[in-house]
This record gives structure tokens, C-alpha cells and sequence, in this order.
């Protein structure tokens, strides 16, 4: 019994593992899409996960993943921004423009994972 809880504990831990490591490669990816399409630069070609919680939405469970990464308009300036994700699924990319304004991008119903292609 010991042995079958070790192994359930180690497939649990391995399933985490790949989970977070695929979440954060397409959070990456969505913020250099986000900055594409917004036309400006993605700062330090990197995103950093902020939060992370369980959620039940409408695929089941899954865990919900906050990024933060930073972008420039003028090549001089740092701004934030942030991407919500849901499993793999995109629920929303905010960029905090210079002059205080946002832009909001939700999940593009091209995509079958419901975000921007990649």
C-alpha cells in the first residue's frame, strides 16, 4: 500500500511539474504575441508567474495562473502587463499603456486552446 501511495504521489508531482512547465511556455508565448500585435517590445523576452490558485471552470478543474511581464513602447520606458490563463486555455492579456490607458485582449475563438495561436 506504501508503495502504491509512492508512486500516485510521484505521478502527481511529475503531472504538475510538465503542467506548470507547459503553462509557462505558453504564457511566454502570449506575451510576445500580445506585444506583436500591439506593436511594441517585450522586455527581457520573459514572463513571471504572479499567482496561482484552483479554480472549477468549465472544463472541470484546473489551475488558474497569473503572469506579469513588462513591455516598452519608446525603447526607453517599462510598462506592465499581465496574462490570466486557465489551464492552457487564455482568458485575458491587459497591456498599462504609458499615458495610463489599458488594452484588454481576450481569449481569439481561432484558436482551439482559446487564446492566440502558437
Amino acid at each position: 500500500m506504501t508503495g502504491l501511495m509512492i508512486i500516485l504521489s510521484l505521478a502527481l508531482v511529475a503531472f504538475y511539474v510538465n503542467d506548470t512547465w507547459r503553462a509557462n511556455e505558453r504564457a511566454r508565448r502570449v506575451g510576445r504575441q500580445a506585444c506583436e500585435r500591439a506593436g511594441v517590445q517585450l522586455l527581457d523576452a520573459t514572463v513571471v508567474r504572479i499567482g496561482q490558485r484552483p479554480v472549477w471552470g468549465a472544463r472541470g478543474f484546473a489551475l488558474q495562473r497569473r503572469y506579469r511581464f513588462e513591455f516598452s513602447a519608446d525603447g526607453a520606458g517599462r510598462h506592465p502587463g499581465e496574462i490570466s490563463l486557465e489551464g492552457q486555455q487564455l482568458k485575458r492579456v491587459t497591456l498599462d499603456w504609458p499615458d495610463g490607458g489599458r488594452e484588454f485582449q481576450g481569449p481569439d475563438p481561432d484558436d482551439r486552446r482559446g487564446g492566440p495561436a502558437g
